[in-house]
């Protein structure tokens, strides 16, 4: 529906080049990046403000900047970062501006048109607003009013340009999930910038991922994403990205001389590891298999863990590794994690650190690690 060839976005000189992208009805395209890359710039151009300065934007069959402007209004709606300030208008009042390719010379609003108005503020849950200032809604309320105005144009493409800018965790939340109602239940094709690369992940059918005045991964979401490319994408050095979780953990670059062996699994470390390394400690962590979720969490943070293979008995030459970076460590901090058959060593690891009269902790929570433990 939506589909570059060979683009080159900028104002005067191309500050992205050789975009190649292609949008259908009922997918999200995001694009990431680091500020000042280009996203809005390519957003703007995507919508027509501004004019390729190489290749063309194709609209189904047509070249986008060669429909005219009246025409496209009713196939395309924008939603940009910039504040608006309306004055005394109303959530109604606002989101009529959405009507205006279909109206009279005067402005006269149909009986369609009312309730095409009242369709798009049910949409994005906002009946309620329709009577409010605009001025006096909050950051979310208004997101939405703009969205509605945006969806009162009847589009087939919504572009969206850091819509989450301004929100606070609930409203990001709320908004990424609108998107995706909108992209399947009105088969809108939309296309929009984030800052958030854990919400992207989750929303986005499509990523573009701009850096270094081109795009330098395209695709979805599952296949390009990667510690590799995100950590170069956003210059990242002191966190690794992770496919599985889905977002950055922190590395471990111990300050401190304290060495701390935990024995954890099934996700019960991964808070107090998260705690551990923020604060500086040299951490080991085992025996963990390498199917385990805080084999996951470990193993992008950098910390040393002796593992195991999936689904299989802890052996021998590992309970003796352990064994021996246990002689080592100044604490041992063990979790409620849950034991079977192929895991049941790590029980004796604890009581081995019990017998060599090891520190050993049983993890409650952060606030008994620091006012009971001093940790």
């Amino acid at each position: 529906m939506l589909k570059t060839k060979d683009l080159g976005v900028g104002y005067k000189e191309i500050v992205v080049d050789n975009i190649n992208l292609e949008i259908k009805k009922g997918e999200i395209l995001a694009i990431l990046g680091p500020n000042g890359v280009g996203k809005s710039t390519l957003l703007k151009t995507l919508c027509s403000f501004l004019s390729p300065l190489k290749g063309v934007v194709y609209l189904e069959s047509q070249i986008l900047h060669n429909i005219k402007p009246s025409e496209l209004a009713k196939k395309l709606a924008v939603v940009l970062t910039e504040r608006v300030n309306p004055g005394n208008l109303t959530g109604f009042d606002i989101i009529a501006i959405g009507r205006h390719p279909y109206t009279d010379l005067f402005g006269r609003l149909s009986e369609r048109d009312i309730e095409v108005i009242e369709e798009s503020a049910k949409a994005v849950n906002a009946l309620h607003l329709l009577d409010k200032k605009f001025f006096e809604m909050s950051d979310g309320e208004r997101q939405k009013i703009m969205i509605a105005r945006a969806l009162a144009q009847e589009p087939e493409i919504l572009i969206l340009d850091e819509p989450t800018s301004f929100l606070d965790a609930k409203h990001k939340i709320e908004l990424t999930l609108l998107l995706r109602k909108l992209a399947t239940e009105k088969n809108l094709a939309i296309v929009v910038t984030l800052h958030d690369i854990e919400l992207a992940l989750r929303v986005a059918d499509k990523l573009a991922l701009i850096k270094d005045k081109k795009i330098i991964a395209y695709g979805y979401p599952e296949d390009i994403l990667n510690k590799d490319t995100v950590n170069y994408l956003y210059d990242v050095t002191s966190a690794n990205f992770s496919r599985e979780i889905g977002y950055f953990e922190l590395i471990n670059k111990s300050k401190r001389e304290i060495k701390i062996f935990v024995i954890c699994g099934a996700g019960t470390g991964a808070g107090l590891l998260r705690y551990l390394v923020k604060n500086g400690y040299k951490i080991y962590c085992g025996i963990l298999h390498e199917n385990d979720f805080d084999y996951i969490v470990a193993k992008t943070m950098e910390i040393e863990i002796i593992k195991e293979k999936a689904f299989s008995q802890i052996s021998k030459e590992n309970i003796e590794k352990a064994k021996n970076i246990i002689d080592e460590c100044d604490y041992i901090i063990y979790t409620e994690f849950p034991v079977g058959e192929i895991n049941k060593e790590n029980l004796y690891l604890i009581d081995y650190s019990i017998n060599k009269n090891k520190k050993v902790i049983k993890y409650q929570s952060v606030q008994d690690l620091k006012s009971t433990h001093k940790i």
